[in-house]
Order: structure tokens, then C-alpha cells, then sequence
């Protein structure tokens, strides 16, 4: 069992304000889950923290994470707007070993190629969810966490999204999505981390 993130009484919050109390979870690299909860509950906030992007308080909770790589795309956009996408993956991936043919031929997958000069500000909603989509997909992490993974996506977007979920379990890529309720994303998930409890 190669355990990549693992809690216990894990409790988030912002100040003194508790959004999640005591959760114990133990997260396995290529396993999938999912995170369910009503609006409010501490799904945005647990997905940070699980992608080590969580700036507020984690009172006496012991984490213990794994060396791996992880990747968030977050219910609010992390590209720099006045960025043109390709400055973005080169910013997002300058760690990584790129092949500009390999970005190339994500970018035409995506249909992002012939707005790859373009700046970020100047993207829709359902673009810029895209090319973080693509941007995962060149990154190929370890454990990917989505939230709220079809908010902005478009028919064509979304079956985007579908095939790189599918690529990933073919991979035996961790993926984690959250949202409100299930939206029976992959094949196989281990749990499910029900935040309404």
C-alpha cells in the first residue's frame, strides 16, 4: 500500500472557524475517489489541502504525505491572466522535461493550439478550464484533483475530460474529483470521502 496523503482527526479551517473536523483519511497512489458534499461543506478546502495548496489553519491535525507529484484545478482559475497560454504551461511546468511537439500535439488535441499566443484574459471560462485540462494532461501527475470538474466545460470539453480520466485509470493514475454529488466520472473509485456526514 503506497499511501500518498494520509490525515488523522484532520480539521481545516480558516482562523478559528472549523470547516472540516476530524476526518481521517487515507489516500493510495493509483486508486480514484471521490469527495461529495453540499455546497459549504469544506470540499474546495479539502481538495487544497490534499494538493498541498491549502493556505489557512490545520489546528492539531497530523498529515503525512507521500514525494509525489500533485496537481489541483481548482473551482476558481490559477492561470496567470495576463499570461498568453503558452507563457502559462512554461510557468505551470518549468520542472518538467517538455517536448514542445509533445505540448503541440496536446494543444490540437484540446483545440487550444491556434490560441496559444492568445492571453489568458482574453479566454472564456469554458477555455481556460480547458487548457488547465491540458495543461494536466502534459503534466501527467502522480494524483490529480479536480473540483467541481464539468463546471464551464462544453459537450466537447467535457468528453475531453472524460478520455483523460479514462487515460489516466488505464495509467493507474490517482484521480480525485469532487463535487456536489456523484457524477460517475470513473470506472473504478476506492471510497468515497462524504463530506454531508
Amino acid at each position: 500500500m503506497s499511501l500518498f496523503f494520509k490525515s488523522n482527526n484532520l480539521s481545516l479551517g480558516y482562523g478559528n472557524q472549523l470547516v472540516i473536523s476530524n476526518k481521517n483519511i487515507n489516500l493510495e497512489l493509483s486508486k480514484n475517489y471521490e469527495i461529495i458534499g453540499k455546497n459549504g461543506s469544506g470540499k474546495t478546502t479539502l481538495v487544497m489541502c490534499i494538493s498541498n495548496n491549502f493556505i489557512g489553519n490545520t489546528f492539531k491535525s497530523e498529515i503525512e504525505r507521500g514525494n509525489n507529484s500533485i496537481m489541483e484545478i481548482g473551482s476558481t482559475p490559477s492561470l496567470v491572466p495576463k499570461m498568453s497560454l503558452i507563457e502559462n504551461i512554461n510557468y505551470f511546468l518549468h520542472n518538467e522535461n517538455l517536448s514542445m511537439s509533445d505540448v503541440n500535439n496536446i494543444l490540437h488535441k484540446y483545440e487550444l493550439y491556434d490560441f496559444k499566443d492568445d492571453l489568458i484574459d482574453n479566454f472564456s471560462s469554458g477555455m481556460i478550464k480547458r487548457s488547465e485540462i491540458a495543461i494536466a494532461d502534459i503534466k501527467n501527475p502522480d494524483a490529480l484533483c479536480i473540483d467541481e470538474p464539468k463546471v464551464y466545460l462544453d459537450e466537447s470539453g467535457t468528453k475531453l475530460l472524460m478520455d483523460l480520466l479514462s487515460q489516466r485509470e488505464s495509467e493507474s493514475k490517482t484521480t480525485i474529483l469532487s463535487s456536489q454529488e456523484s457524477i460517475n466520472a470513473l470506472q473504478s473509485i476506492e471510497s468515497t470521502i462524504n463530506l454531508n456526514d
